[in-house]
């Protein structure tokens, strides 16, 4: 989440299932296109029914472009010091089984 929109928390989500008026914020969607990582969307030009289903996955939220395109560079960053290319199923299943084996330490 970029600095901004982090200040507005859990609130700006729930607006965008709530179908708000949210000017100058963007989402951070997995690519609706084959050769790209990622799409940064206007909340604005959100469909009702993009908002409202629980298969739509927001990766990041951003308010303004240029907070945008700085949250997604540090995915891209993140994703390659993590894996070494630009994979980001890769990088999900790797930071997944980290989550795991975190939660099996606190359990013991």
């Amino acid at each position: 989440m970029g600095d901004r929109a982090a200040k507005r928390g859990a609130a700006v989500l729930r607006n965008i299932r709530e179908q708000k008026i949210l000017p100058d914020t963007y989402v951070i969607t997995p690519s609706s296109y084959g050769h790209h990582l990622f799409d940064i969307r206007p909340v604005m030009l959100l469909r009702p029914e993009e908002r409202t289903s629980e298969d739509f996955l927001v990766l990041g939220v951003a308010c303004g472009y240029g907070e945008a395109g700085e949250v997604v560079r540090r995915m891209v960053d993140d994703m390659y010091r993590a894996t070494g290319a630009f994979d980001w199923n890769a990088y999900m299943e790797l930071a997944e089984a980290d989550g795991q084996d975190m939660e099996e330490q606190m359990g013991e």
